[in-house]
């Protein structure tokens, strides 16, 4: 069999079709890999973004919120709330108290204007005690002195008003609206401790 010799001008035709070919598949990887990158980029954007501002999930760090909330359970905390709106009696928050630089998870109990105190194993507001059967059948150990609420400020309780350090500590006292991170409003997790966290009304 005679063997097919090429010319110089047919080598160099073919070189530069295969240089060609090259630069075309070098180009679409690197455009798909440019995609795929921008794609990463968007999604962790998003991510943050949600976290930061919208909602994010928090871990039950202690029993202070026993039987509302149990240690080690994962929280859905809302955070949206409470830029058009302020918190309200019954709102489970997630706060950090003055000089912590990990969160905390209370109960919202004052509100600003208003006095508590606590005498007698309950809570009263401005005097009056109030109905916390939902969420506490206990009596709370120790009394304490009235303590005016200030102005975007909220007085917070444990649910475990016997294992709770709280606004009750005068090295807590009441919280700024500014130090609140946002409202609890499930747990997600384990799954199969899923459950919704509604607002508490007080008759």
């Amino acid at each position: 069999m005679k063997r097919r010799t090429f010319t110089q001008s047919q080598i160099r035709y073919l070189r530069e079709r295969a240089e060609e070919q090259y630069e075309n598949m070098r180009g679409t990887r690197v455009y798909r890999n440019a995609e795929f990158l921008l794609y990463i980029v968007v999604v962790v954007l998003v991510a943050l973004t949600i976290r930061s501002f919208i909602a994010e999930p928090t871990r039950v760090d202690g029993d202070s919120m026993i039987p509302t909330l149990v240690h080690n359970e994962d929280m859905l905390v809302e955070k949206m709330t409470y830029w058009f709106s302020d918190p309200l009696r019954g709102d489970i928050v997630i706060c950090f108290y003055p000089g912590y630089t990990e969160s905390c998870v209370k109960r919202v109990i004052g509100l600003p204007g208003e006095t508590v105190a606590v005498k007698d194993g309950v809570i009263t507001i401005d005097g009056e005690p109030i109905d916390e059967s939902a969420y506490w059948k206990g009596e709370i150990i120790g009394d304490m002195d009235p303590v005016t609420v200030g102005a975007r400020e909220v007085f917070v309780v444990g649910d475990n008003r016997n294992g709770s350090k709280d606004s009750r500590n005068p090295s807590v006292g009441c919280i700024p609206y500014a130090k609140l991170v946002g409202r609890v409003i499930a747990v997600v997790y384990p799954f199969s401790e899923y459950r919704t966290i509604s607002r508490v009304t007080y008759p």
